[in-house]
């Protein structure tokens, strides 16, 4: 693949709607194209911009209920026909067993991590160990944390509409320490762990671990991996409103 077919197909990959066979082929030119890689990364970026700044309109719950409705209606419609053909059996061998051999070849580097940070997750919320520093200051938990870490890292004050910092510990992810902040709105506890990516960066990834969702990606920065019980709506809006201000600079 050629810089110009790339480029043509960004858009498309960022949208997540390209085949698996092309979004490999590209994945594999991103790794070994600095300037495509640094366009994809300013598309993203300005998808993020776009998705924060917009309005969201909600719609009527009749209307919602309708569409939702006729969807269920056409999609079983759709499954019962698609089913009765006799190619589609084989068709699903097939790539079954291509997703097999892909896990087991490229393994995902990003679901392991997110495994062992639902763990740690899950045993802060034991009330003796919630954080190591107790402060809403993001300034206060940062210099308490660049103290005992190697690195500095981005520390946001108030990430989205209701969330209050609760503080930040040093914790272990895969023999790594990580800075760990945890911000909470109303009964809902958010972890976010970040570290220097050096060599291995996350890539965007959705899980859904032991009843939690789970949020990764990275930046030149950090690799960051969100874990709580929060909504896939909500995860998404507190995921996306922390990297606008991490990269608008809005953090400490």
């Amino acid at each position: 693949m050629n810089c110009e077919e790339a480029n043509r197909l960004l858009d498309a990959y960022l949208d997540r709607e390209l085949d698996l066979r092309r979004r490999l082929e590209l994945e594999q030119h991103l790794s070994l194209c600095l300037s495509c890689q640094s366009l994809a990364q300013e598309l993203e970026e300005f998808r993020l911009l776009f998705m924060a700044s917009a309005q969201t309109l909600k719609a009527p719950p009749q209307l919602r209920a309708n569409v939702l409705s006729a969807v269920r209606r056409a999609r079983a419609k759709h499954s019962s026909a698609l089913l009765r053909q006799p190619w589609v059996f084989a068709a699903a061998v097939v790539v079954l067993g291509f997703f097999l051999a892909l896990n087991i070849l490229l393994p995902d580097a990003g679901g392991e991590l997110s495994h062992q940070a639902v763990s740690r997750h899950f045993r802060s919320l034991t009330p003796d160990h919630p954080v190591d520093v107790a402060s809403a200051n993001p300034q206060v938990v940062k210099s308490w944390l660049a103290s005992k870490l190697d690195f500095a890292p981005p520390v946001v004050g108030s990430p989205a509409s209701g969330y209050s910092l609760l503080g930040g510990r040093v914790d272990v992810i895969q023999n790594r320490s990580v800075a760990a902040l945890i911000y909470k709105r109303n009964n809902d506890v958010v972890t976010l762990f970040c570290w220097p990516p050096k060599k291995e960066r996350l890539s965007n990834r959705n899980h859904f671990i032991e009843g939690y969702h789970v949020r990764t990606w990275s930046n030149a920065e950090c690799n960051y991996i969100v874990v709580s019980k929060l909504s896939n709506s909500e995860m998404d809006e507190f995921m996306d409103s922390f990297r606008v201000h991490v990269q608008s600079g809005a953090y400490f």
